[in-house]
C-alpha cells in the first residue's frame, strides 16, 4: 500500500495481489458452491480478479487525492494567516467566530483567546454606533434578499459596507481601521459577517498633518495681509480717512476679484450657441418675447425641457438689456449641495462655518447692478426659498454668519424644467415665491414640436463642428436628414448637437455619416404606456449605459443629455438610479 502523498503501486503488483486473493477465495468457496463446469469456474474467477484490481486502483486514487487536498488546505490556511490584512468572521450578535493571525496581531491578543469575544470590545466607545448601524443594515438587507424583498441586481451593491472607525488593542492603545464587511451563510445556513480589517493610522496622520500645515499657512497669510493693510493705512493717513478708504478699496477689490473669478469660470463653461436658430412659429414667438421683455427690469421665468436652450434665451435677454455691459452671474441650484447654495448665493463672513477662513462675496453681490441667472430654480431647498423671496421683494439680505443688511440692485432671471405649479401643489415650492417669479414666463418649445427647424439647426452645427475639427462636410444625405427629423429627441437641441458631433467624427469624406441609430420608443395600443417619469428614467439609464456610466466630461452622459453633471446626479437620486 502506498504512503500518504506517494504514487500508487504498479498495476502488475496489484494484479498479482488480486490473483492470490482470488485463488484463496476460490479454494474456500469451492466447498460451499454448487458443482460448476471448469470453464464456468474460470470465467467467474477472471471477473473477480478484474473487479478486485479495479477496487484497489480506485482506493489508491482516493488516497492520493486526499493527500493533495490536505496539502492545498494547508497552503490556503498559511496564506490566510499571513495575509497583509486582518480577516475575521462574526456572528449576528457580533461574536468573533474565526480570525486570522494578522487580525490577532492588529488587536494585540492571542488568536486562541480572540475567538468567542465580542468585536465591540475592540471598538472605541465613541465609534461603536457606527459599527452597529452598518452591521444592522447588512443583516437586514441579507434577510430581505433571502425573502425576495430586494430588487434583483441590487444585492451586490447593498450587501456590502465599508467604513472607518477607531479600534482599541488589548493593551488599551487605539488605531484607525478601515473595515469592509459582507454577509454570507455558514455551513449550517446561519448568517455570518465576514470582515476585512486594515490599519490606516498612518494615512489618517498624514491627512491631519496636511490639514494642520494648511491651517498654519492660512494663518501666516492672514497675518501678512494684516501687516500690509496696516502699512497702507499709515501711508494714507493725513490725506483722507484711512479706515473708510481701506474698507471701500477692499470692498471694490473683493467685488472685482469675485467678478474676475466668475468670468474665468464662465468662459470655460460658456454655451457654444452663437444665435437662436429657427424659423418655426414657436421659436419666433420666443424671440418676440425676448425682445419685448429684455429692455425692462422685470423678473423673467424661462421654462422648458432639458436641452431646449434655456440658458441661450437667458443670455439673449441679458444681451439686449440695459445691464448688458455688466456680468451675467449664474448659479445652478441643482449642481451644488444644499449646504453650499446659501453661501454661493448670499456669501459668508469669516468664521461663519468650519473652513470659512475668509469672507466671501455671494452671487447677489457679484451681480450688483447686473443680472443673476438662477438655473434649475425648482431644485432650490425650501429654507432658502424664503430668503430669495425677501431679496425679490425688498432687495436686501444678510451674508451667512453676518448681521449687517446688504442692499442690492439685481435683476433675476430664473429657469427650470419642472412644473412649478405642480411643485406648489405638492408643497415642494413656495406659492408666494412662484407668484414673484412668474411675472413674465417664457416657454421654450421642445425640439419635437419644431421639426421644421431641424434642417437649419443641422446645417448650423455641422458647419460649426466641422470647422472646429478641421473637416469639410459639404453634403448631408436626404436619408440622414429624414432620420434626424423623424426622431423624437428626448434630449432636445443638446442631444442633436452631440449626435451631429459624433456624425462629423464618423465621416471620413465630405459626406455626413450618422454614427447613431436613431430609434423612437414603440407606441400603439399593444404597448403599455409609461409615465413621463418612467420614460425619463429609462432614457437616463440607457444614456448612462451607453457612456459606461461616465457622468461628466467629454462624451459623458451629462453632455449627451444636455444637462449639468450636478443636475444629472440630483435627478439620479430622485429617480433612484444606481449603477448595477
Amino acid at each position: 500500500m502506498t504512503g500518504k502523498g506517494k504514487l500508487p503501486d504498479s498495476a502488475a503488483a496489484l494484479r498479482k495481489r488480486a490473483e492470490d486473493s482470488a485463488r484463496q477465495d476460490a479454494a474456500q468457496a469451492s466447498e460451499d458452491l454448487l458443482p460448476l463446469s471448469p470453464e464456468e469456474n474460470r470465467r467467474i474467477l477472471n471477473e473477480l480478479r478484474v473487479h478486485q484490481i479495479e477496487l484497489e486502483m480506485q482506493n489508491e486514487e482516493l488516497r492520493h487525492a486526499q493527500s493533495e487536498l490536505d496539502a492545498s488546505r494547508a497552503r490556503y490556511f498559511s496564506l490566510y494567516d499571513l495575509a497583509p490584512v486582518g480577516y475575521c468572521t462574526l456572528s449576528e450578535k457580533g461574536r468573533i467566530l474565526e480570525a486570522n493571525l494578522t487580525a490577532a496581531t492588529l488587536l494585540n491578543v492571542a488568536r486562541g483567546t480572540l475567538v468567542g469575544q465580542s468585536i465591540t470590545r475592540f471598538i472605541h466607545k465613541e465609534d461603536q454606533d457606527i459599527h452597529y448601524l452598518h452591521g444592522k443594515q447588512l443583516f437586514e438587507v441579507h434577510s430581505a434578499i433571502l425573502q425576495g424583498q430586494v430588487q434583483a441586481g441590487i444585492e451586490q451593491t447593498v450587501e456590502r459596507q465599508a467604513y472607518e472607525l477607531r479600534m482599541v488593542r488589548n493593551d488599551g492603545t487605539s488605531f484607525w481601521a478601515h473595515l469592509a464587511a459582507t454577509v454570507a451563510q455558514d455551513e449550517a445556513g446561519s448568517p455570518v459577517c465576514r470582515v476585512v480589517m486594515d490599519d490606516i493610522t498612518d494615512r489618517r496622520r498624514m491627512e491631519e498633518a496636511l490639514q494642520n500645515a494648511h491651517d498654519t499657512l492660512e494663518h501666516q497669510v492672514e497675518e501678512r495681509t494684516a501687516e500690509l493693510a496696516a502699512a497702507m493705512q499709515a501711508a494714507e493717513k493725513g490725506r483722507l480717512n484711512a479706515e473708510a478708504a481701506l474698507v471701500e478699496i477692499q470692498k471694490l477689490k473683493d467685488q472685482l476679484e469675485a467678478e474676475k473669478a466668475y468670468l474665468i469660470e464662465e468662459i470655460k463653461l460658456e454655451n457654444n450657441h452663437e444665435n437662436i436658430i429657427g424659423q418655426s412659429d414657436g421659436i419666433k414667438f420666443v424671440i418676440s418675447q425676448v425682445e419685448q421683455i429684455a429692455g425692462r427690469e422685470t423678473t423673467v421665468l424661462v421654462l422648458g425641457e432639458t436641452g431646449t436652450g434655456k440658458e441661450l434665451v437667458v443670455r439673449a435677454i441679458h444681451g439686449l438689456s440695459l445691464r448688458k455691459n455688466r456680468v451675467l452671474a449664474k448659479v445652478n441650484c441643482a449642481a451644488l449641495h444644499a449646504n453650499l447654495i446659501e453661501s454661493e448665493l448670499f456669501g459668508h463672513e469669516k468664521g461663519a462655518f468650519t473652513g470659512s477662513h475668509t469672507r466671501r462675496l455671494g452671487r447677489f453681490e457679484v451681480a450688483r447692478g447686473a443680472t443673476l441667472f438662477l438655473d434649475e430654480i425648482g431644485e432650490l431647498p425650501m429654507n432658502l426659498q424664503a430668503k430669495l423671496l425677501r431679496v425679490l421683494q425688498d432687495g436686501e439680505f444678510e451674508r451667512l454668519g453676518g448681521s449687517s443688511t446688504i442692499k442690492v440692485d439685481v435683476r433675476i432671471i430664473a429657469a427650470t424644467n419642472r412644473d412649478l405649479e405642480e411643485e406648489v401643489r405638492k408643497g415642494r415650492f413656495r406659492e408666494d415665491l412662484w407668484y414673484r417669479l412668474n411675472v413674465f414666463p417664457i416657454t421654450i418649445p421642445p425640439l419635437r414640436d419644431r421639426m421644421e427647424d431641424i434642417p437649419l439647426l443641422v446645417d448650423f452645427y455641422v458647419q460649426k463642428i466641422s470647422k472646429r475639427m478641421g473637416k469639410t462636410i459639404e453634403m448631408i444625405p436626404a436619408s440622414a436628414m429624414r432620420a434626424l427629423q423623424h426622431y423624437h429627441w428626448p434630449g432636445n437641441i443638446r442631444e442633436l448637437e452631440n449626435v451631429l458631433e459624433r456624425a462629423v467624427i464618423n465621416s471620413s469624406g465630405t459626406k455626413l455619416r450618422l454614427a447613431d441609430e436613431l430609434k423612437n420608443p414603440p407606441t400603439g395600443p399593444g404597448i403599455r404606456q409609461k409615465t413621463l417619469e418612467a420614460v425619463e428614467r429609462d432614457h437616463i439609464v440607457q444614456t448612462l449605459e451607453r457612456t459606461r456610466w461616465k457622468l461628466a466630461g467629454k462624451n459623458s452622459a451629462a453632455e449627451i443629455l444636455g444637462i449639468d453633471p450636478g443636475a444629472l446626479r440630483a435627478r439620479m437620486r430622485e429617480l433612484d438610479i444606481r449603477k448595477k
